[in-house]
């Protein structure tokens, strides 16, 4: 009898045990819930309360209302996150507990200074307190939380080609309304052109509408210059960074989307090859700003912002200028060590990133090699170049070099007249890497004669070379055309390069993107031509060519444009950096497979 009432009672507390922990479990759902609710609503708060604070002017009057209200975002951002990792607490990393905590610290300290109880710590006070430390630290704890964005964004299972055109439009559109902040430009612009600048900067191009230099503030170039570098980057892949840097772990549908952004095979390792790629990428452009700030004259004009503006537009291929004349201005015109600098950072920037990362891996090599030499150890022996990086190198050596001499051939009795040899060679030596694709230019290129006109057009067509920040139908694309071409006229079957053989979906593809980008350009010059009949119609097929391939030179005089031409460059911008083949698989791809396989017939052709 004492043995059963025992079992009823231990039965009893086991189930009141359980409807505790589910109570428990209830709750904790319900409050994880609540304040992802809360994160969520604070977060749009505080990014509606930053814009106002940065675009807006405000008076004198309401500056105290404002640092109230970024306190409240700040508390309610900073204790919903507390909550939330409370009660779905993880097992994580240690350098992800250790931010944790660093955060919890810092915005217990920075409620604490910005409460009307007076400060133990005057210095530490400073530094705490007002609108800065609410604003660094809100941001730091908003994109630590990325990986939730991308979760849902996940979730709705939209192809990693869609989800790359979507992010570069949701971009454009983000950054056009930027472009509108009072603050962001210095006399009023229309929708349009902001619209159009926007379009401009994230498809790297550098075709304008208004005059960079007079049009915008401060504020209007540092979101240029940021739009510039999201869009050479692409926004994804600073997402999906952020969103592994914060979790430890990537779901396999980033993997597969960053794998095709940045044309890697190898999705094991992808996070440390964006690592690189970024690493790459700020270590170039701060190298690349410190030489062109220590070649500019004291003439110009903020030294430090026209660096760095430059720097990154270069690197980025985008071709936006500070100076109004562009590079043609006196002070650059004649510079030639910034213009070597720059158009060594189009070089780079424009040979794609697993290009770079061979190189990187390269020079790591000579380096171990040479460290192993002195330490008396076996020489390591380095792997078989990557065939890409070797179709990528040469075809660039290639269009580099030829540019270059007939740039030189076609220009030296005209725009390149009163030079000497060697100001002749340098000019041309940057027109030619310039324009397939960054829209740089250092002299007034309506001087040119036709001949470089339709062969400027050529290299604008052909582009940079793929995963890189430039457009075109790029220099493998290009270069296996080629070499398909000469090779069936030999008589062979089949592609071979380096002893591997290229494989006919490789060669359907360039096709299809050799058609597809000719007919895009003849539909874009064919509505220029409609929108504007009075223009020379060789100006037009140029600015065609140059929005397609994302140059940005002009010789229609961009700014002069009605607004449905407008509307036909941007389209082209935006075609030309996604890729034609890109947005129509992203938006007419189907899923059904066909299981059947219809009988080969030849055709007549020729």
């Amino acid at each position: 009898m004492v043995k059963k009432n025992l079992y009823k009672i231990r039965e009893r507390i086991f189930k009141n045990l359980f409807l505790l922990s589910d109570l428990a479990k209830r709750i904790s759902d319900w409050l994880a819930s609540f304040s992802n609710l809360i994160f969520v609503f604070s977060t749009l708060y505080f990014i509606v309360l930053f814009c106002f604070y940065i675009g807006f002017y405000q008076k004198e009057l309401y500056k105290l209302d404002i640092t109230h209200a970024f306190k409240i975002a700040f508390i309610a951002i900073f204790f919903s996150k507390v909550i939330i990792e409370i009660v779905t607490f993880k097992k994580k990393k240690i350098y992800i507990l250790l931010f944790d905590l660093f955060v919890f610290l810092m915005g217990i300290s920075i409620i604490y200074f910005n409460s009307s109880i007076a400060p133990i710590n005057k210095h530490i006070g400073q530094l705490l307190t007002g609108i800065l430390p609410l604003i660094i630290f809100s941001s730091i704890i908003i994109i630590s939380e990325l990986n939730k964005l991308v979760k849902v964004i996940n979730s709705l299972n939209i192809p990693p080609t869609l989800l790359f055109v979507l992010s570069f439009l949701l971009v454009i559109i983000i950054g056009s309304g930027l472009l509108m902040f009072p603050k962001a430009h210095t006399h009023h612009i229309s929708y349009l052109d902001a619209l159009f600048t926007s379009t401009s900067a994230v498809c790297v191009t550098g075709l304008v509408v208004v005059d960079t230099s007079t049009a915008f503030t401060g504020l209007g170039k540092i979101i240029i210059i940021s739009l510039i570098q999201i869009g050479g980057l692409g926004i994804m892949t600073f997402t999906g960074f952020f969103s592994y840097i914060f979790t430890g772990s990537a779901s396999f549908r980033e993997r597969i989307y960053l794998k095709d952004f940045l044309s890697t095979e190898n999705i094991g390792n992808l996070f440390k090859v964006i690592t690189k790629v970024l690493l790459i990428t700020f270590l170039t452009e701060i190298v690349g700003a410190i030489i062109i700030y220590y070649n500019l004259s004291d003439n110009i004009e903020n030294k430090i912002l026209f660096s760095l503006f430059h720097s990154i537009s270069a690197f980025c291929n985008a071709g936006f200028s500070t100076l109004s004349q562009g590079l043609s201005s006196a002070e650059i015109k004649t510079n030639y060590n910034i213009q070597f600098a720059i158009a060594t950072l189009i070089i780079l920037g424009g040979i794609g990133f697993p290009v770079l990362l061979s190189i990187y891996k390269y020079v790591k090599y000579i380096i171990t090699s040479v460290i192993r030499k002195f330490q008396q150890k076996r020489t390591l022996v380095f792997g078989s170049t990557n065939i890409n990086t070797s179709i990528v190198l040469t075809s660039t050596l290639a269009l580099i070099v030829i540019g270059t001499v007939l740039y030189y051939l076609f220009e030296k009795n005209t725009s390149l007249s009163g030079m000497s040899v060697y100001q002749k060679f340098v000019t041309s030596f940057f027109g030619s890497v310039s324009a397939r694709t960054a829209g740089f230019n250092v002299i007034d290129i309506s001087a040119w004669s036709y001949p470089t006109i339709f062969f400027m057009m050529f290299l604008m067509w052909v582009g940079a070379s793929p995963g890189s920040t430039g457009g075109g139908i790029k220099t493998t694309t290009f270069a296996i055309g080629l070499r398909a071409t000469f090779s069936f006229i030999r008589g062979k079957k089949n592609l071979e390069i380096g002893n591997r053989e290229i494989g006919s979906g490789t060669i359907l593809r360039v096709l299809v993107i050799i058609v597809l980008s000719v007919a895009i350009i003849f539909l874009g010059f064919m509505g220029l031509l409609i929108s504007e009949p009075t223009k020379n119609p060789t100006h037009l097929l140029f600015e065609s060519f140059s929005a397609f391939g994302t140059v940005g030179l002009s010789l229609a005089n961009t700014s002069s444009l009605n607004e449905n031409s407008k509307f036909i460059i941007i389209l082209l911008m935006f075609i030309g950096r996604i890729g034609p083949l890109t947005l129509l698989t992203g938006i007419m791809v189907s899923n059904r497979k066909k299981y059947y396989k219809y009988p080969v017939q030849d055709l007549i052709i020729n």
